[in-house]
């Protein structure tokens, strides 16, 4: 059966070495703790409002610019802007924010609403 797929044992134990150094590769990954996001809204280079994200949080922010308002939903883990009265509807067409290191905009209104982790770090900074 072997000769059938031109693989010869040795084939076989070069396979199974490579599988397993990816598994060992994959394992911290895939057992590392979450680490705690934080949710900073910014209007206009300002903070808003920074509230850390955890199970079971609630809450409802609204926003008022000079022409645009914005309804941000806090629920969980999750950060998601639920209403805006701005033309194009980017933003909230942006959906739902889970990880560090995602960000929702409305820039009629100015408004920047950011994941941020525990352990987030930059690749590169420019000035």
């Amino acid at each position: 059966m072997l000769r059938k797929f031109g693989l010869r044992p040795g084939d076989w134990a070069i396979f199974a070495c490579v599988l397993a150094l990816a598994a060992a590769a994959g394992l911290p990954f895939l057992f590392a703790p979450a680490g705690a996001l934080t949710c900073e809204i910014m209007q206009d280079d300002t903070l808003v409002r920074r509230v850390v994200l955890a199970e079971g949080y609630h809450d409802t922010i609204t926003i008022k610019g000079e022409t645009v308002t914005n309804v941000i939903e806090i629920d969980g883990k999750t950060v998601h802007f639920a209403q805006s009265d701005c033309p194009d509807q980017v933003c909230v067409r942006t959906g739902t924010l889970t990880r560090a290191g995602q960000l929702a905009v409305c820039l009629p209104n100015r408004v920047v609403v950011r994941l941020i982790g525990a352990g987030q770090e930059f690749d590169a900074v420019a000035s």
